[in-house]
């Protein structure tokens, strides 16, 4: 059987990255001249793969069938499965429907399809709810033969799937800047799911709040595969939450250190499951950059939402000894909780101001669709378009604050943040140069 897979590319105004937001896929977009800079400059150097490509095309050629992966329209394949994403799916439904026309067998997975299946069987034979390995598997196989909706339970033993197969994928596009600077990039699960299950999180739709890991030595033996094989020299640790398991964590790194494997790399995580020797262990490891979830400083706020709260203190604490030992933070912010106030959201920008980080991105709280926040606020949401679920635009009724005030400190906060010259004489400079 001959196989297509395809992350659509076609189109400068859909997803661009369908790898985000837990395979929900994101677009990078803004209102005036500062956050439409950080918007293009993401666009443009951002870019990763569909993990769970990766491995599909694995499990489909260890049992012999031929893959080949797209990001427009496939040759002669007999199956074609698509990635879907919530701020492109219109895009994707026109597509799919043209590859049908050829009489070809057409598929999606992802979260969005998974959630909202009843928008893309109308263009499709079938849906993969959930992780889809389990499913590509029986696939392979010839024991399942998809039709509808095609629920795809978790792999328990994550160790006993393939390391991805990125064969024919366009390695030489996927990047970081400027973050991690080195190529070839790729990204790399050492674990699946979540403990921690923030009720806002996308990540659960499809991961679940059942952490399912993989050991330190199998999951080096894939850092040296990559290496081998695609000659990587930065990976993006795409876990949601890394170091959960402190251990785990620590033990990778010695594992790494131990090979004299020399690898740049990134991971996600919370300022509370970190520690001044971690840290150091993680650098000399090769950690580079981490993607720090802070929200907002106000813990009310916060755990209102479904998140539990980290101290100011501990948030702090991190971000320095990791300024000092030489690893980037990125900094998430959220704006538009439910309980934001003006005065709120001035807090959160002046808080990060504080923290100065070399990079901060600020979002518009989101519902995601699947999620536990989504059921709860279903009576707050303003807009089913879901187009506008960028996590830039506002779609919930708040309290305390409108629309636009949430998109007026929403851009505030990028024009407050980077144009500042602190920012600029610590920071600039190293982004650009170092």
């Amino acid at each position: 059987m001959k196989i297509a897979l395809i992350d659509l590319r076609e189109s400068a105004r859909g997803c661009n990255n369908k790898d985000k937001a837990g395979t929900f896929g994101n677009a990078s977009h803004g209102e005036d001249l500062i956050s439409r800079v950080y918007a293009l400059l993401k666009w443009n150097n951002v870019d990763m793969p569909v993990v769970h490509f990766g491995y599909l095309a694995a499990i489909f050629r260890q049992h012999g069938h031929e893959v080949n992966f797209y990001d427009s329209f496939p040759r002669d394949e007999d199956l074609v499965i698509m990635a879907s994403s919530i701020v492109g799916y219109d895009e994707e439904i026109a597509f799919a429907k043209k590859i049908r026309r050829t009489g070809r067998k057409v598929g999606f997975i992802s979260a969005f399809a998974g959630v909202k299946p009843e928008l893309f069987l109308e263009c499709s034979d079938f849906i993969i709810r959930g992780e889809p390995e389990w499913a590509g598997i029986q696939i392979a196989k010839g024991e399942l033969d998809p039709q509808g909706i095609v629920e795809s339970p978790l792999i328990q033993n994550i160790e006993t799937l393939p390391f991805p197969d990125w064969d024919g994928f366009p390695i030489h596009r996927y990047g970081y800047f400027p973050v991690l600077k080195k190529k070839p990039l790729l990204s790399i699960l050492t674990s699946r799911g979540c403990s921690f299950d923030c009720s806002y999180c996308p990540y659960m739709v499809i991961q679940t709040e059942k952490w399912r890991s993989r050991s330190a030595k199998h999951t080096v033996d894939e850092i040296e595969y990559l290496q081998r094989k695609y000659g990587v020299r930065s990976l993006a640790f795409r876990d949601i939450m890394y170091t959960q398991n402190k251990k785990r964590a620590r033990e990778i790194s010695e594992e790494i250190l131990r090979r004299n494997v020399r690898v740049e790399w990134s991971c996600e995580t919370r300022a509370d499951c970190l520690d001044e020797p971690m840290l150091e262990l993680l650098y000399r490891s090769g950690l580079r950059v981490i993607h720090l979830g802070i929200e907002s400083p106000k813990d009310e706020i916060v755990k209102k939402s479904g998140r539990i709260p980290i101290k100011e203190s501990q948030q702090e604490k991190v971000v320095r000894i990791a300024e000092l030992i030489g690893i980037r933070i990125i900094g998430f912010y959220i704006l538009g909780f439910i309980d934001d106030t003006p005065e709120s959201m001035q807090s959160t920008i002046e808080y990060a101001k504080h923290l100065n980080t070399p990079l901060a991105q600020f979002d518009v709280m989101t519902p995601y669709p699947g999620t536990k926040f989504f059921t709860q606020i279903e009576d707050r949401i303003q807009s089913y378009d879901w187009k506008q679920y960028t996590t830039h635009q506002p779609v919930v009724r708040l309290d305390h604050v409108t629309r636009e005030q949430v998109l007026d400190y929403k851009n505030r906060a990028y024009r407050e943040y980077y144009l500042r010259p602190s920012w600029m004489a610590k920071h600039g400079p190293k982004l650009l140069f170092a």
